[in-house]
């Protein structure tokens, strides 16, 4: 018998985040730790009533499930299951994967950050996204909305890998509102997750999934975060498994960038292009990493990184993901600055200010772009120096 129904038991049994590690080294593997019925020493009570169950039923029915659905089942004991996990003290019993991709042989680069996120958050992080597919790099993120999704258009515009961790099972409803672009990832690289298919996501799963996004980048970018980000508790795991932590700068009285300021302020590295990333990395994967063509995609204006795309599922991922502003409410024609101002007040009046804040222009450049949104009727000055969408 194969032993990845005892795995399968195990994942069930033990739960996402056990201290796998050192529970194999006790028992000295997954057979042993099946066979076994002295759990006293390690384990609570709960938990040994549950060992004690032997039934493999529901090992067998997943694996059934996930053969009629294309998934893969990586195992600890699988060539192709991922090296940076064993190295972990919690890693996965299982690895659920939907679609194909190396995880042992390319450099992958994480990139995390808030859900409610401004237009310059997102704009850095699908052009971040998009430099490093370019220069060879397989970016991973969480799947979900703002920067994470993001970060996935970025890669799957640039014709590279993306790999999508989710905190729910692969058919456990999660993402559902960005199918095109999961189906985009599923084709470019995979969708990954250590819960059983159809389980749903809850508030503590996602902390534990945030741990695999970590362990799997070489090192981990956060873009946009406020203090209580969970951004952070994945910048933290990568500096728990000795990882690389990097930070995207932003306004320092925008209390949405605080979090990745200060991360910043106490040693990650800092992001101002892409060539701060990949050059740390050229020398591990010299036939990989091309520094030269990332930062060639790196200076490009928004508009030419959607030019000349195939006629591929790209355009209708171009549909669905929404980048925290209204598709009725756009206006077209506008240079990459005056898109920046403009989409900067989709979530209403704000001053000057806060415009220049959130959108990392000069005071100057914001004004100068708002004359020529208000005389295109586009926006509305307010009293107090204050602006607004018309």
């Amino acid at each position: 018998m194969s032993n990845t129904v005892y795995w399968l038991w195990a994942a069930q049994t033990l739960g996402a985040g056990a201290k796998t590690a050192k529970i194999m080294q006790t028992y000295g593997g997954i057979e042993q730790l099946y066979v076994c019925e002295n759990y006293e020493h390690l384990f609570t009570k709960p938990k040994i009533e549950k060992l004690r169950d032997k039934s493999l039923q529901k090992s067998e029915e997943i694996i059934e499930y996930c053969a009629g659905r294309g998934y893969t089942i990586l195992t600890p004991e699988s060539s192709d299951y991922p090296q940076a996990f064993l190295q972990m003290p919690d890693y996965p019993c299982v690895l659920y994967v939907q679609g194909k991709i190396d995880f042992n042989a390319l450099p992958f680069i994480s990139i995390v950050g808030a859900r409610k996120a401004t237009y310059y958050g997102l704009n850095v992080a699908t052009r971040l996204a998009y430099s490093l597919s370019a220069g060879g790099a397989v970016v991973v993120s969480g799947g979900a909305l703002g920067i994470d999704s993001a970060a996935h258009k970025g890669a799957v515009l640039a014709g590279g890998k993306t790999v999508m961790v989710l905190g729910s099972g692969l058919d456990g409803g999660y993402f559902k509102d960005n199918e095109a672009l999961r189906a985009a990832v599923a084709q470019s690289g995979a969708i990954i997750s250590e819960f059983e298919p159809t389980f749903r996501a809850n508030r503590l799963s996602f902390p534990i999934r945030n741990r695999l996004i970590a362990a799997l980048g070489l090192g981990t970018v956060v873009v946009q975060a406020s203090p209580k980000s969970g951004s952070l508790i994945t910048a933290n795991f990568a500096r728990q498994y000795g990882r690389d932590v990097y930070g995207v700068p932003g306004g320092i009285y925008n209390k949405e960038f605080q979090g990745v300021n200060e991360l910043i302020r106490d040693g990650a590295g800092i992001v101002v292009g892409v060539e701060d990333i990949l050059g740390n990395y050229k020398a591990q994967y010299p036939d990989c990493i091309d520094i030269e063509k990332a930062v060639a995609y790196d200076i490009r204006d928004n508009e030419e990184i959607y030019r000349d795309l195939p006629q591929t599922e790209i355009e209708a991922v171009d549909r669905e993901i929404e980048l925290n502003f209204d598709e009725k409410k756009r206006i077209t024609g506008l240079s990459p600055k005056t898109r920046l101002v403009y989409d900067s007040l989709e979530t209403g009046e704000k001053h000057i200010n806060e415009i220049s804040t959130l959108t990392a222009l000069s005071l100057s450049e914001v004004l100068s772009e708002l004359t020529s949104l208000e005389l295109m009727d586009a926006v509305v000055a307010l009293e107090g120096r204050k602006y607004r969408q018309s």
